[in-house]
């Protein structure tokens, strides 16, 4: 079996759970056990694995894209610290502090979120250690990932009749 067979596969999986999830939520008036929509997240989860893993399958447009948009974060964010007036001690802004500042209802969700999921741990040291450090330099890696990844494929150029 192929990665690109996989990815159709999880993908289909992944499409038909969270349809069925929203129909029964849709027939009966009240949400379903979760174990659908876990179900589709998972496999959602290993179709972009599958897909990023393969270089036939990976989807070069969307990662150029976003690696453009994140180096578009990376230069908004290198502005804006900048910028702003320094005082004693000033570092860059981290990108904790920009969602404290511009989102602070989807912080704390996206908190509630990740610790009812996968517990406290993975809130408190990891998570919040990385959104910790400066936006800019979270949204530098990020573009020259999606770069890297999003790059287009080498030619082989093979010639059979060569002597």
């Amino acid at each position: 079996m192929t990665s690109s067979t996989l990815l159709k596969v999880f993908a289909a999986l992944a499409v038909l759970s969270a349809a069925a999830y929203f129909w029964l939520w849709y027939a009966t008036g009240e949400p379903p056990t979760p174990w659908l929509i876990r179900l589709a997240t998972a496999s959602l989860l290993v179709a972009l694995v599958s897909s990023l893993v393969n270089r036939e399958t990976r989807p070069r447009l969307m990662l150029r894209f976003l690696a453009a948009l994140f180096a578009l974060f990376t230069l908004i964010s290198f502005a804006a610290d900048v910028s702003r007036p320094h005082g004693d001690g000033d570092a860059a802004i981290s990108l904790l502090q920009h969602l404290q500042t511009l989102a602070p209802a989807f912080l704390s969700a996206l908190e509630r979120t990740v610790t009812r999921a996968a517990g406290q741990f993975l809130w408190d040291p990891v998570l919040n250690s990385i959104l910790s450090l400066p936006a800019t330099m979270i949204f530098l890696l990020l573009a020259i990932a999606c770069g890297y990844l999003g790059r287009p494929r080498r030619r082989i150029r093979i010639f059979a009749n060569d002597y």
